[in-house]
């Protein structure tokens, strides 16, 4: 068997797709099950991480206020997008929904490339994953489904690429799953940059 080689010297570590493969399936049941078990203490955790980042700012309740649109012309959803949009982001941000999705399209690329499968599964999920770190601040700010949908639709790369990289954090075997807490730090942090008032003092020191 011919040792694999990069930029024709020998890479010192080879692991075959087939053992990759194995692997990254088995570290993936390993985290459902241990997300089974720690699951309340999970959820305990994040928003605590989420809450606590957002105290450290010592701004008064007043300071988030209520959601107010920036932009005189928002993009317009049709009414039938958004309504779609809004149910495949909802599925894919569940846990079944994200099984579905490993099931049906991210494990037949294992067999193809164990890291093409990890980027496409951070893809699809990268929107929901977003929504799903940012749901607190849509609360705060009392948004209704349809203008977080708009909200989003005007930050759509920011979104897409914050949720992306939070995404493939998430799906790093065994790390994902403190990575999920950390994640609402850099959510907390976003949110406070988004919010209006954040907005003013940015200016304010700029």
């Amino acid at each position: 068997m011919s040792t694999p080689t990069l930029l024709g010297y020998p890479l010192p570590l080879h692991i075959s797709p087939v053992t990759w493969a194995t692997l990254l399936v088995l570290s993936t049941q390993s985290d459902l099950i241990l997300w089974f078990f720690l699951r309340k203490n999970l959820r305990i955790a994040r928003a605590r991480a989420y809450d606590l980042t957002l105290l450290s700012r010592n701004k008064p309740a007043e300071f988030w206020g209520t959601y107010v649109e920036e932009w005189q012309e928002p993009p317009a959803l049709p009414e039938r997008e958004g309504g779609l949009r809004l149910r495949f982001i909802d599925l894919a941000s569940s846990r079944v929904g994200a099984i579905v999705l490993r099931q049906a399209i991210v494990f037949p690329l294992i067999a193809l490339s164990p890291l093409l499968s990890l980027l496409v599964s951070a893809a699809l999920r990268a929107l929901s994953t977003a929504k799903t770190l940012h749901t607190p601040y849509f609360t705060q700010k009392h948004m209704s489904p349809a203008q977080v949908a708009v909200f989003m639709q005007e930050r759509t790369w920011d979104y897409r690429s914050f949720g992306f990289v939070a995404a493939l954090f998430e799906r790093i075997p065994f790390v994902g799953i403190l990575l999920s807490v950390s994640n609402r730090v850099g959510a907390a942090m976003w949110a406070f940059g988004t919010s209006p008032g954040g907005c003013a003092s940015r200016r304010a020191v700029g």
